[in-house]
């Protein structure tokens, strides 16, 4: 008989224990591949806000982390708001109603505002206008689009788009209607605005989002400043609002009456040089001055990599190498006990004429098998369970997951690793069978 087959031999007359052993290093595996993918889908969930189509944000004086977490995943709360007047400033002579270029304009290729602070069944509303979608991108150079409907108009006041998660979440299709909660859920609730469109899957926080027309937002209780007269400034635009939720065509806010939270700025390339070096500049006098502060996105999301996704993929992989250790120990003590029931075995193996490293190698190969089956066992059962939870993890982070989601580098390398586990483990019991006394056992 070969020794792969007295490997085998020795495996199916000790089932429970062999089959015992195998599903401990199966259950490890298995932690090790749901962790590993785990920590993949936090590091994409993070990274997919790095690489949208602005590389600035302007809010509030206060923390830079909470503005990008605020801004860019729709978490934590919004610092304070900035005057309209500022918001101004990015605008170019076309866009103003005075016709005069601001201070900013130049320095500015893109700048989009935002307004938050409702919610629409635990995802955030997010007020804005149409150039978000238009102007710009769910990252490295792709193009939003929409898996129903379209972009809303800025003309249509009372209009809105919502992300795939939650489109499929909560079973909204275009031309349904949704009423947005004041600063919670269970606030006061707003005026309707009807679906226009449905943004096709991106892999980003804007899956999570509810996005409604910035001037229907204005419109709802509580969303106005104390009139003010401010002259001319504070006038109106001259846009036709449409006819909004409750069949009413209303004016749209004075610009003296409205703030934003924060600015999306995608900054001008000077000739010959990528934007950043343009958003260095205006980053510092943005900072300087004292109406408003200026963040990079990448730098703070580098940042917060630093202080909490490494710390925690740490901890992860500690407890994965534990519990691969507990297993090992496993096998190892399966494989001592073995060889101590073997022993009378191994003596007439030896006496019928198998040389020493026949037995050693017998011993390794059957450990190899038990090593092999429950690590291909346990990673097949790492991915049944990140599939099984992946529709929970993409209604709540917006990345896709699957059964089929992987860590490929570091999977590839559990197969060498389980070799030298079983490698590890066999050798003890394997020793032991190589100096079993012959003439003791018989």
């Amino acid at each position: 008989m070969s020794i792969f087959g007295i490997a085998w031999r020795s495996i199916r007359q000790r089932p429970l224990t062999s089959g015992l052993t195998a599903l401990s290093l199966a259950l490890g595996v298995a932690l090790v591949v749901a962790t590993l993918v785990s920590a993949g889908i936090v590091k994409r969930t993070f990274a997919s806000g790095a690489g949208l189509g602005y590389n600035m944000i302007v809010g509030a004086k206060g923390s830079p982390l909470q503005l990008v977490l605020n801004s860019v995943y729709y978490v934590s709360k919004p610092i304070e708001n900035i005057p309209w007047s500022f918001y101004q400033e990015f605008l170019p002579a076309a866009e103003r109603p005075d016709g005069v270029a601001g201070r900013f304009a130049g320095s500015v290729a893109t700048a989009v505002p935002i307004c938050m602070g409702d919610y629409f069944q635990g995802y955030r509303v997010v007020g804005t206008n149409a150039a978000f979608f238009s102007r710009l991108t769910p990252g490295y150079g792709r193009t939003f689009r929409f898996s129903a409907g379209a972009n809303f108009r800025d003309d249509d006041f009372f209009a809105g788009v919502i992300g795939a998660s939650v489109a499929e979440n909560l079973g909204l299709r275009v031309g349904d209607t949704f009423a947005p909660a004041h600063g919670a859920d269970d606030g006061k609730k707003h005026d309707p605005f009807r679906v226009v469109g449905i943004v096709d899957r991106t892999g980003t926080p804007v899956d999570r989002g509810v996005f409604v027309n910035m001037e229907g937002f204005y419109l709802q209780e509580g969303h106005a400043k104390p009139a003010t007269d401010e002259g001319p400034a504070a006038a109106s635009p001259a846009a036709a609002p449409a006819t909004g939720g409750n069949g009413d065509a209303p004016a749209p806010l004075p610009f003296a009456q409205r703030e934003v939270t924060a600015l999306l700025v995608a900054s001008a390339a000077p000739p010959g040089l990528p934007a950043e070096v343009m958003a260095m500049g205006l980053t510092q006098t943005i900072n300087e001055g004292r109406d408003g502060q200026a963040a990079a996105p990448v730098l703070v999301i580098s940042e917060l990599f630093e202080l909490f996704v490494r710390p925690l993929e740490l901890v992860l992989l500690l407890v994965t190498a534990l519990v691969v250790l507990v297993s090992a120990i496993g096998i190892l003590v399966s494989m001592v006990g073995s060889a101590l029931e073997r022993s009378r075995d191994v003596a007439v193996m030896r006496a019928l004429g198998a040389r020493r490293t026949h037995v050693l190698a017998a011993v390794l190969v059957e450990a190899l098998l038990l090593a092999v089956g429950g690590g291909l066992a346990g990673w097949l059962l790492g991915h049944l369970i990140v599939g099984g939870i992946g529709p929970w993890i993409t209604k709540y982070s917006g990345v896709a997951v699957s059964l089929f989601s992987a860590a490929p580098l570091q999977e590839l390398l559990l197969v060498p690793f389980m070799i030298g586990v079983a490698v590890v483990a066999g050798l003890l019991p394997a020793l032991a069978a190589y100096r079993t006394d012959v003439a003791k056992w018989l």
